[in-house]
């Protein structure tokens, strides 16, 4: 038998349990890109919730684009939820992901995905010219954000 195979192996196996371990920097680097592709989601849906309350006056155009943005980048954040990034898991980094998201994977994966919905219809809306809907589905998009704040956002 080649005794290189079995260190090669072992090597191998070495370095995927290293892969697939979550290191400090990773939980970093997912609690901060997280952070960032929330923020731009904020900075796209406040204009619209602006608009929709009437607040600043209704831009059709601009109103279009940050729905279409707001959709396109809906479905970021989520992968920056890692094991090991949230409260209370040790990392030192600042976050207000309650451990609460990992006892309950499925529900708030479910609101992912219906986040990723709501925001898509918001764009389709936005296409056509009936602000009634469209003002309707920035309260429903809202509403939809608001509902996984309160379940698993820390204050």
């Amino acid at each position: 038998m080649d005794l290189k195979r079995p260190t090669l192996i072992a090597a191998t196996l070495s370095t995927c349990g290293l892969l697939a371990s979550t290191s400090q920097a990773d939980v970093d680097k997912a609690i901060e890109y997280r952070q960032d592709a929330l923020g731009v989601m904020a900075w796209q849906i406040g204009p619209l919730g602006d608009m929709a309350q009437g607040k600043i006056d209704y831009d059709a155009e601009e109103f279009r684009r940050r729905a279409e943005n707001l959709a396109a980048v809906a479905h970021l954040p989520w992968e920056g939820f890692i094991e090991g990034s949230l409260q209370g898991d040790g990392h030192g980094v600042d976050t207000d992901a309650l451990a609460e998201i990992a006892d309950d994977r499925e529900d708030f994966e479910s609101r992912q995905q219906t986040l990723v919905e709501e925001t898509a219809a918001l764009a389709e809306l936005a296409q056509e010219d009936d602000f009634a809907a469209m003002r309707r589905q920035v309260a429903t998009v809202g509403e939809t954000c608001k509902g996984c704040h309160d379940n698993y956002r820390a204050e």
